[in-house]
């Protein structure tokens, strides 16, 4: 079995658009569309990955750069319900935090505030809380801005 981790490509969108519905429900979340997957595949500040498994798509991390920022914005990673819990979402994001440091950038994210468990898996990598938003989330919930430095 070949594992790994690169470049999202146009023909990867469908299968982002299913994994993307099957995991971000709302009013929790939004999912993202296929015209915005689609964007990213081509976007020159996205970063987007999939963890591919033998030619299969099972996951996707993305990461979005401005030009005036020293982080990169850790926006969505999402891996197929029946990989969860394993090493593909672990490797998405180290990906991710690769592609930051590989670029000169820190890392920016946020967590629910109701996700503890995501949270104090930030807090044990390093990250340190800068922010709070109220209401952040399509349900009211509040986000926790984090960041790690390069």
């Amino acid at each position: 079995m070949t594992d790994t981790v690169r470049p999202a490509v146009a023909a990867d969108v469908e299968r982002l658009v299913d994994i993307e519905t099957a995991v971000f429900v709302p009013p929790d979340y939004e999912p993202m569309s296929r015209r915005q997957f689609a964007y990213h595949v081509d976007n020159p500040r996205a970063v987007l990955l999939v963890y591919d498994s033998d030619g299969s798509v099972h996951g996707y991390a993305l990461g979005l750069m401005r030009t005036t920022s020293r982080y990169l914005r850790f926006y969505s990673l999402a891996v197929a319900p029946g990989l969860q819990g394993g090493s593909v979402g672990r490797r998405l994001f180290e990906a991710i935090e690769q592609a930051a440091r590989e670029r000169g950038l820190g890392v920016i994210t946020e967590v629910r505030a109701d996700n503890e468990r995501l949270h104090r898996r930030y807090l044990a990598l390093g990250y340190s809380e800068f922010q709070r938003k109220p209401e952040y989330y399509p349900d009211g919930c509040t986000a926790i801005r984090m960041r790690k430095s390069r």
